[in-house]
């Protein structure tokens, strides 16, 4: 959902990364800059610090929503890269969860169902493009979305909360994805 505002901001995005390219920083390196900075997030969420773990995931999209604008400014956009920013994603969301369940802020079998959902949300999105659709980007609670909402919660100290709400939204955007991909794919 909030992919469809992704044009609203992407001058604002380019003015942000323009030092970040006189500076030589590959696309790469800010991805995994923005790994390193999810995980700082998931050890505030291990050790029961929920507003600054907040504060430091809401720092990391921003970082994580740049490197495929210096990407696309430096014109070093590549598949590995592509590949690279999925799966540092992938990681991100893990330790996320991980981190918060670990923290006993949430039961781990609710973080466990949360991951799996949103594993499979990305996967779906995966699958149906290599087998010929479209961007499969459907559903009402994509990755931005998502955290957003284990953000604003967490700034609550309520992200017990949050990952409920991931959990069945997770779900439901999957099954939004599946029925999306059999028309598509049929």
């Amino acid at each position: 959902m909030l992919n469809k505002y992704r044009s609203n901001v992407k001058g604002y995005l380019e003015i942000l990364v323009k030092p970040l390219a006189k500076m030589g920083l590959t696309p790469n390196q800010l991805t995994l800059i923005g790994l390193l900075i999810s995980l700082t997030g998931a050890y505030f969420f291990a050790h029961g610090s929920q507003q600054i773990a907040a504060l430091v995931l809401l720092f990391g999209s921003l970082v994580d929503a740049l490197d495929g604008t210096l990407a696309r400014v430096t014109r070093k956009s590549s598949r590995f890269g592509a590949f690279l920013d999925s799966t540092f994603d992938r990681i991100s969301d893990g330790a996320v969860l991980f981190g918060i369940a670990y923290g006993g802020l949430v039961k781990w079998e609710i973080a466990v169902i949360a991951l799996i959902g949103s594993y499979l949300v990305s996967y779906e999105r995966c699958r149906a493009e290599r087998e010929g659709s479209s961007t499969l980007a459907v559903g009402i609670a994509e990755r931005a979305e998502r955290l957003l909402i284990i953000i604003i919660t967490a700034l609550f100290k309520r992200v017990d909360i949050g990952v409920y709400i991931v959990a069945v939204l997770a779900w439901i955007t999957a099954f939004q994805r599946l029925r999306e991909a059999k028309k598509r794919l049929s």
